[in-house]
């Protein structure tokens, strides 16, 4: 769901009557955030299991090629911390899978190999997971996505935030987690 101001003006407003409604009908946690002067909102699971989430078909657990592309955004977000749009675009993400930081990590994740050149074939493989993905976090309020089947472009929203307090270990040692991973 894109960010619309409307709909977090109306969660501002009724704060207390939307935590009650989640809590009592989910017994899931509302949380307000704030990063960067941004204010936020998003479900937390409460402490002890997934509320009344427990059939999986209302809840997605996030599999290792989800963790991987949102470890990706985090870096890509703090990449451009400074900027004020975290508009992003496909052409950044394969360049980071190149000639960033964590390139021989990624590249032996998403290829099972480390060299200078892939084929067009390999990318298209890549760019499509990523697609997937994007197309995902859009869903769920993590990036807003233009609309565009042909291209990949989106912006990395605050909310991104939380993603990172929860895999805050995995984004610091991200070499040693790509190595556990299989995607």
């Amino acid at each position: 769901m894109p960010s619309s101001p409307s709909l977090f003006a109306l969660l501002d407003e009724f704060e207390k009557d939307f935590a009650y409604y989640y809590d009592v009908l989910y017994r899931l946690v509302l949380q307000r955030r704030s990063y960067d002067s941004v204010s936020f909102f998003y479900l937390e699971f409460p402490e002890a299991g997934k509320g009344n989430l427990s059939n999986p078909a209302l809840y997605a657990e996030m599999d290792g090629k989800i963790t991987v592309v949102a470890c990706i955004l985090a870096n890509l977000y703090y990449s451009n911390y400074f900027s004020y749009d975290k508009k992003f675009q496909w052409e950044e993400i394969q360049y980071e899978i190149e000639h960033g930081e964590h390139r021989e990590a990624y590249q032996q994740l998403f290829f099972n190999d480390v060299r200078p050149v892939f084929t067009d074939n390999e990318w298209d493989s890549v760019r499509k997971q990523f697609g997937t993905v994007i197309n995902f976090f859009h869903r769920i309020g993590l990036v807003e996505k233009e609309d565009s089947e042909e291209q990949i472009h989106f912006t990395i929203l605050p909310t991104i935030h939380h993603f990172i307090e929860i895999y805050k270990n995995e984004i610091e040692q991200i070499d040693d987690f790509l190595k556990q991973i299989k995607v």
